[in-house]
């Protein structure tokens, strides 16, 4: 039997992480792959928890840090590194490179996330998805209806304006995860979604049968 991959899908939340996903997920069933879907938050045991953590640990950023590795590694040994071994291909929407500059942005050192992220194996295929601060702010707008200071990353405001800080905070962890991982594909989401989306499935489609 043939071992799956673990294709991680990377980028601040509202760059096209999850409808690219899903999009994929979608393609790659339809080509008689067996597909696993799943990513940051999005545990049974600690996933739904998070959201209200946040409020209590906004400044422990190392805590929350650890809670967000708990929750993919919840994941990864519930079903997804048997699922890979057994064929299936595992599509995360959000893995550790995310998490890696979620927590750049805020001061962790390298080394000791480093350290921590040992414990989940690395995907063999990775795509970091970038999009305009514009671009993104209007698409969780239109999700959500409003701008969640919360997610907005509230702990590491530099200006009293939340769609200012927001904008900057765009750009540094966009910034961040661009230099610190230059050797990762990256793909702008600005774009129209169906170029985008062909650019992604044959960039995948590349690394399957290399």
């Amino acid at each position: 039997m043939n071992k799956g991959k673990l294709i991680s899908i990377e980028g601040i939340d509202g760059s096209g992480r999850t409808i690219h996903s899903q999009d994929l997920k979608r393609y790659l069933e339809g080509q008689g792959y067996g597909v696993l879907a799943f990513g940051l938050q999005m545990s049974r045991l600690i996933g739904e928890r998070i959201t209200k953590m946040k409020k209590d640990m906004i400044f422990r950023r190392r805590t929350l840090f650890l809670s967000y590795v708990t929750d993919l590694a919840d994941q990864m040994e519930l079903s997804i590194r048997y699922g890979v071994e057994s064929g299936f291909m595992a599509i995360a929407d959000g893995y550790t490179l995310s998490l890696k500059t979620w927590g750049a942005t805020r001061g962790l050192e390298d080394s000791w996330m480093s350290d921590v992220l040992s414990i989940l194996p690395e995907p063999d295929i990775r795509v970091v998805l970038v999009s305009s601060p514009e671009e993104i702010m209007r698409r969780l707008i239109s999700k959500r209806g409003f701008l969640d200071p919360l997610e907005a990353g509230m702990d590491v405001l530099t200006k009293g304006d939340v769609y200012e800080s927001y904008r900057n905070y765009i750009n540094v962890f966009q910034n961040t995860i661009k230099t610190s991982f230059p050797k990762e594909k990256q793909i702008t989401t600005d774009n129209n979604f169906e170029d985008v989306r062909l650019e992604l499935i044959r960039y995948v489609e590349s690394k399957l049968e290399a």
